[in-house]
């Protein structure tokens, strides 16, 4: 009975044969779908690839024509504005073009990074041309900022002629003078000959700048005695230093103008000998 059930159990060897047969065949059939399946999945996948890329190169460059498009009307409206400062120069309003300056500047360093960052998208001739048109107006700007600033400084530094007339009427005569005086050096250093024009100049300016702290300080004491110390002594020093200066400055005058005669003193003397010639012939 063993025996029996061991050789039922055998399977005969054409029924190996017959699997082996099964899998090649049904690997030959699943491959023949596969592979087109495949390459069919991979030029599908190509497409959408392709179309994806596009899609993006076309947002992109909407993007950087709206860029640029913005980049345009932002110019336009810093070119009315520039015109409008322009205007503020030419009449004098200086506080008015101090004050759109400010708001300029900030925009022109805006449109400077834009075209920067767009310098692809736009003719090199175009992206040329704004960096350098930013670069002067930016420099002349701050030019006339400068010029601003440092003329409110001097006009701070200088006394109002109703605050010396009322504060210090014992000045008024002395610091016309003063004036005066530095206004004829100055013209007559512009037209001498020196060779260092430039530093007595700076020489000049340099004494004004220390005389206008003094007259300053001066008006101040004068304005609330109370509330400085040694008020009198101070005043006293400040107006014989003021005086002072009012002399040294007369004496500067007379040394200029005894260069410019010079020549005229040569003349004298040629002129001199000359009548001794004569009058000893």
């Amino acid at each position: 009975m063993s025996r029996r059930k061991n050789y039922s159990n055998q399977q005969p060897e054409w029924f190996s044969w017959i699997w082996i047969l099964a899998i090649i065949f049904g690997s030959g059939v699943v491959a023949s779908y596969l592979i087109p399946i495949a390459i069919l999945g991979g030029i599908g996948y190509g497409i959408y690839r392709y179309q994806r890329q596009k899609r993006v190169r076309i947002e992109a460059k909407q993007a950087s024509i709206g860029r640029i498009e913005d980049l345009k009307a932002e110019i336009g409206q810093a070119d009315r504005r520039i015109k409008e400062l322009e205007s503020y120069q030419e009449y004098g309003k200086k506080e008015d073009y101090q004050e759109l300056a400010l708001q300029i500047l900030p925009q022109l360093t805006y449109i400077k990074n834009v075209a920067k960052e767009l310098r692809d998208e736009i003719p090199a001739s175009v992206y040329q041309r704004i960096q350098t048109k930013i670069t002067t107006v930016t420099e002349e700007i701050d030019k006339q900022l400068q010029k601003i600033e440092r003329e409110k400084r001097q006009k701070e530094a200088q006394p109002k002629k109703t605050s010396l007339e009322e504060l210090a009427p014992e000045l008024v005569a002395t610091v016309r003078n003063i004036q005066i005086d530095h206004e004829a050096i100055l013209q007559k250093i512009s037209q001498s000959e020196s060779n260092n024009k430039e530093e007595l100049t700076a020489i000049h300016q340099s004494q004004m700048e220390h005389y206008e702290d003094i007259l300053e300080g001066y008006l101040k004491i004068k304005a609330s005695p109370k509330d400085f110390y040694n008020a009198e002594e101070r005043l006293a020093k400040a107006k014989a230093a003021i005086e002072q200066f009012d002399l040294d400055l007369d004496e500067a005058l007379r040394q200029l103008n005894e260069a410019d005669l010079r020549d005229f003193d040569i003349s004298l003397r040629i002129l001199d000998k000359e009548k001794q010639t004569d009058t000893g012939l």
